[in-house]
């Protein structure tokens, strides 16, 4: 019991820690998109904002692998161990996903903040017939982690972990399962639309998701320094 309620705290400063950093993410990438929201806004466009914007998508980039990906492991790891009892074969499926999500997403991330900063900075110096080779391969860069790995796959894994998981939640924690329900939901919508290349949809879910996933680190912040999860012992050693 000392074991799980020693990684629980763990696990809540962890969650803790994926807030600040996931709000970090937020503001620098904001900024190199001129505050907007438009899919246009991140795009090949940002090649063209100087050395304040090479710095701004690195640092961005590195806040975002430990926000919305590396500091969830500990998350994941508690609700398998957690939720594992009630349905073993499930929970470590949709666990799997979960962590696929971390692993993929963190790789997309950490590479945009090594490659796409030192194109941006050659940018600003290099001739035209140079910058038109930049150009393409920034776009390809970019398209690669955000049009493959990111959307459509990083999210569709993390829509079968949260949508699998929401129900078994529900049953513990009402409101946290439904906001992983939402969350996980938003996901697949995301999904979905690159999938079917709609942007409409595509901006809805990623809408959705921009707005839970701040509430939904919150929730399980504060949940897990404040009420113990109760591991079915007899289960796991049955």
């Amino acid at each position: 019991m000392n074991d799980h309620l020693s990684f629980q705290r763990l696990t809540a400063g962890t969650t803790i820690l994926a807030l600040i950093c996931y709000l970090s993410s937020i503001l620098p990438l904001l900024a190199i998109m001129n505050y907007s929201f438009s899919a246009e806004a991140f795009s090949g466009a940002m090649i063209s904002t100087g050395s304040r914007g090479a710095n701004l998508l690195r640092w961005g980039m590195i806040f975002d692998v430990f926000g919305s990906y590396l500091l969830l492991a500990p998350l994941a790891l508690h609700l398998w161990n957690w939720l594992k009892p009630r349905n073993p074969n499930h929970v470590t499926l949709y666990t799997l996903c979960g962590l696929a999500y971390i692993l993929i997403g963190s790789m997309g991330a950490i590479v945009l903040s090594a490659v796409l900063p030192p194109l941006i900075k050659d940018y600003a110096q290099a001739s035209v017939l140079r910058r038109d080779m930049l150009q393409v391969v920034f776009n390809g860069f970019l398209n690669a982690v955000f049009l493959g790995l990111w959307n459509p796959l990083e999210v569709f894994l993390l829509s079968i972990w949260l949508f699998g998981l929401g129900p078994l939640i529900q049953q513990e924690r009402r409101a946290l399962g439904i906001i992983t329900r939402l969350l996980g939901l938003s996901a697949l919508i995301d999904s979905i639309g690159r999938f079917l290349d709609m942007g409409t949809i595509f901006f809805i879910g990623s809408s959705g998701l921009f707005l839970l996933v701040p509430v939904w680190l919150i929730g399980w912040a504060i949940d897990l320094s404040r009420k113990p999860a109760q591991i079915d012992r007899a289960s796991q050693t049955g």
